[in-house]
């Protein structure tokens, strides 16, 4: 454990050193001393109704295992994003799976379960947004290529889920033809794989939401971008070259790829420098961006720890139980037993 969090604080250290290391911090002072903070008010908004879709998403997510009341799981997913800005160890998906697993009586697989499939959404509605402001943005032709790609792959997969839960024998018969040239061991790899993406996803077999689910996540998204895009208000920023939606999209995109990189708790130093990075790319200075960075930071990190804190002093959590669920040998083998019991139970 110990060793983990050191690693995480250097890499934190050495990103918010490339992140500032250009910065003139009296210049960045002036900017933070003449910004206009008021328009933080739509992006807190923005930022807690965001939270309240995730909620609603979140129960469709739960409606195979149980019927949860919204109320709990908004606590229990405060307390986790709480936990990943407060705690190491990125403890914050486990925390949230043994909140609601303790107040709605679920098992903490069965949860933890639903969590793994949000996270997987998530960064398919992140690529394919991603994918669409290539299509509205000039960008470099290797980037505008990688982001068709993208766009196009991240559609593809979404539609092979759908059918995998949908029509699984024939999906599975259909990838089994596919892979035919390759080798048998190769291809018996490619079908487990396959089988233990599908007990992650048993979740949602029950689910006619598919719909709902998706537009759910792309507008979790817009959300998150309109918040970034209020910060530019905050400052007076006009990217060079794009519209600010446009800038704000692709900002969004850059930090959220930035934030997957393991650091100290809170994203310290990851989150600073993609989001410098990115406003780089539309032509903003280093004093400029470098205040961005910190103002769209604490914008989320202060008040979400806030809520979160609260929910877990509600909740009577401790730490350390968390951390003994994550750290317990038997934790993988109990997730993977109550994910194979789930999947028997459909079939």
């Amino acid at each position: 454990m110990k060793k983990k969090l050191s690693l995480g604080i250097a890499i934190s250290a050495l990103f918010l050193y490339l992140a500032f290391k250009s910065v003139d911090f009296d210049q960045m002072i002036i900017t933070l001393q003449h910004a206009k903070y008021w328009w933080l008010v739509p992006g807190l908004m923005f930022m807690f109704l965001s939270l309240i879709i995730r909620a609603y998403r979140w129960k469709l997510f739960m409606n195979p295992i149980k019927v949860v009341p919204i109320k709990k799981l908004f606590s229990a997913m405060m307390i986790g994003y709480m936990a990943n800005n407060v705690f190491p160890l990125r403890l914050g998906e486990f925390m949230r799976a043994f909140a609601i697993g303790r107040s709605a009586n679920i098992s903490k697989a069965s949860s933890f379960a639903t969590i793994l499939v949000e996270r997987i959404i998530d960064v398919l509605s992140l690529l394919v947004i991603f994918g669409v402001t290539v299509l509205f943005h000039d960008f470099p032709d290797n980037i505008e290529r990688a982001g068709f790609i993208i766009f196009i792959g991240a559609v593809t997969l979404i539609v092979f889920i759908i059918l995998l839960l949908q029509k699984t024998r024939q999906t599975m018969r259909f990838v089994w033809w596919l892979s035919s040239p390759l080798p048998h061991k190769i291809k018996k790899t490619i079908y487990s794989i396959m089988r233990s993406f599908l007990r992650g996803f048993e979740v949602l077999r029950n689910s006619d939401h598919y719909g709902t689910i998706l537009v759910q996540s792309i507008l979790l998204w817009l959300l998150y971008a309109g918040m970034v895009y209020v910060t530019f208000f905050v400052f007076d920023l006009e990217p060079a070259g794009a519209s600010i939606m446009i800038a704000s999209l692709v900002l969004l995109v850059m930090v959220s790829i930035g934030i997957m990189i393991p650091a100290s708790p809170g994203f310290v130093g990851t989150y600073h420098y993609f989001c410098v990075q990115g406003l780089a790319l539309f032509g903003i200075n280093a004093n400029d961006a470098s205040g961005f960075a910190i103002i769209l930071h604490l914008s989320n990190y202060i008040p979400m720890t806030l809520a979160g804190l609260i929910y877990f002093w509600k909740e009577n959590l401790h730490f350390k139980d968390a951390l003994a669920v994550k750290e317990s040998p038997a934790a993988a083998e109990a997730i993977e037993q109550e994910l194979e019991e789930l999947q028997s139970q459909h079939h």
